[in-house]
């Protein structure tokens, strides 16, 4: 999954897409400055610097952006 991500950070041009991880729970990922890319973990933050750490095991789902 890790690699998925960083390719899809990488492209260009950008596309944004989101990462679900529950049925209820996605993050958009707008930029790829919204994302940190660690060994075991996912570092997402938001607009307003929160920060979220996902474990890549629990990611379902990537989509994409329309």
């Amino acid at each position: 999954m890790r690699d998925q991500i960083q390719k899809l950070l990488h492209a260009a041009p950008f596309e944004p897409f989101s990462i679900d991880v529950a049925e209820d729970v996605a993050y958009a990922i707008p930029t790829p400055d919204h994302v940190l890319l660690g060994k075991i973990v996912l570092v997402i933050e938001d607009d307003q610097g929160l920060v979220d750490l996902v474990s890549y095991q629990h990611i379902r789902r990537i989509t994409h952006k329309a």
